[in-house]
């Protein structure tokens, strides 16, 4: 089996992906963060919105890890409703899909509920 370390062994179908991955960075996974505050009346919007959201995902690969309320700010002074975690099978989707004419068409309606809506392409994994 190939080494990448001392004492570390990865199983040569495995070294052959990272190696591949490497060389085509832009294959690499990617991850999107969503925070919004939501505005007064949100709530009749919000479950159709989010009916549209989870199928949108489904269909383009985007796995949600997490879709939670905010209790409070602790530090700062922006204090967003949602934040939301997305991972995505490869960057290059992660950056153009939600500049798709699918996903603009669903904007107005994402303004009714968000006041103040982020976007944030991250690197896929942890610093």
């Amino acid at each position: 089996m190939p080494r990448t370390a001392p004492g570390i062994e990865i199983p040569g179908h495995l070294f052959g992906a990272l190696l591949q991955r490497k060389k085509e960075p832009h294959l690499s996974q990617a991850t999107i963060i969503v925070e919004g505050t939501f505005r007064e009346g949100y709530e009749e919007y919000f479950d159709e919105y989010s009916r549209i959201m989870k199928a949108f995902l489904a269909k383009h690969q985007g796995t949600t890890l997490r879709r939670q309320l905010v209790k409070k700010a602790l530090y700062g002074t922006h204090s967003p409703s949602l934040i939301m975690v997305i991972d995505f099978p490869t960057e290059e989707l992660a950056a153009t899909l939600f500049f798709e004419q699918e996903y603009l068409d669903v904007i107005p309606l994402r303004d009714r509920i968000f006041a103040d809506f982020r976007m944030y392409l991250a690197a896929y994994g942890n610093v």
